[in-house]
């Protein structure tokens, strides 16, 4: 990538965003290096709620007169929310780059995707005892050892789980809700306290985990691993970048999007943390043809067919509460 240390562009970039502050740290430091005039001021933020907490945040700042964040980095799912809360800029997005996820309005682009995946705590079940296919999971043997990001949040997982009927089809897709609800799975907003609860064998089964939380629990030593149902594939949402409406620095905001989405930014993102890029096309350490070689990926959720595929809340809050 080009140094352009020349540029005129200069300023404060303000960053709310949902990837952790240690692993936004190396993603920062490269930044500057190429960009000296231009400082990044991270701070991270939850987005799972109604509003987005992210949301409330830069509404509730805009309102009052205050400094708010130039740029966003949250999953589509919650993006999808922020969009139609009219907090986003549209923004003319690189259309070269070869990106799983980009907003049919160039609201937002992807930069990272988050592979989905079934995971287990083999010191507490026995190989010969896992499911083999999704509705198994509904057998009542597994009452209070299920867990699940919380259906009810019309955020991760009720996508996940929303996209699954195009997959399954409505009878057994409507058969698989009931069942698992049945099961009364534990809920969790935070990923890393689902993926605390299977390892800590409090609820030795995950039906929708991040795999690179799962492949950073594994290089911790601690007990877990991939369940692989025969009809439920890897499916994958996406981190994504937006610019606020707000933001006060736009320039700024775009030099850093477009390194982000650079060959480096991508290889980078991929090399320095266990985070999957969202260029399937940069061949890094955790880019998707190496974590998950030859699996054809489900994406989620379907943002071209959006709102049509939003969440029937009514029906999840009625089984998972």
């Amino acid at each position: 990538m080009s140094n352009t240390n020349s540029s005129n562009t200069s300023g404060t970039i303000k960053i709310y965003g949902t990837v952790e502050i240690d692993e936004f740290e190396p993603w920062q430091k490269r930044f500057e290096e190429h960009y000296p005039n231009i400082q990044l001021d991270f701070n991270r933020r939850y987005v799972y709620g109604t509003p987005p907490p992210m949301a409330k945040a830069v509404m509730d700042e805009t309102k009052a007169g205050k400094d708010t964040a130039d740029v966003l980095i949250a999953s589509t799912a919650p993006m999808l929310q922020m969009e139609n809360l009219g907090i986003l800029s549209p923004h003319n997005f690189d259309n070269s780059i070869l990106l799983k996820y980009k907003h049919y309005d160039n609201y937002w682009i992807s930069v990272l995707a988050i592979p989905t995946v079934q995971m287990y705590n083999p010191e507490a079940i026995d190989e010969n005892d896992l499911p083999k296919e999704a509705l198994d999971l509904t057998d009542e043997k597994w009452k209070g050892k299920l867990t699940t990001h919380d259906l009810t949040l019309g955020t991760f997982g009720a996508h996940w789980l929303t996209k699954i009927k195009d997959l399954f089809g409505e009878e057994k897709w409507t058969k698989f809700v009931h069942g698992l609800a049945k099961n009364k799975p534990t809920k969790f907003g935070l990923f890393d306290d689902l993926t605390d609860s299977v390892t800590d064998a409090k609820t030795p089964l995950a039906v929708n985990a991040l795999y690179h939380d799962l492949i950073k629990a594994k290089a911790e030593g601690r007990p877990v691993e991939r369940l692989i149902l025969s009809d439920l594939p890897a499916m994958s949402t996406s981190n994504a970048i937006a610019i606020t409406k707000a933001s006060k620095n736009k320039e700024a905001a775009t030099v850093l999007i477009k390194f982000l989405l650079s060959d480096e930014g991508q290889e980078m993102i991929g090399n320095s943390y266990v985070r999957v890029p969202g260029n399937e096309n940069v061949n890094a350490k955790y880019s998707i043809s190496n974590i998950l070689p030859g699996e054809e990926i489900v994406y989620f959720p379907d943002i071209n067919a959006y709102p049509k595929t939003q969440p029937d809340l009514d029906l999840l809050h009625d089984k998972f509460n």
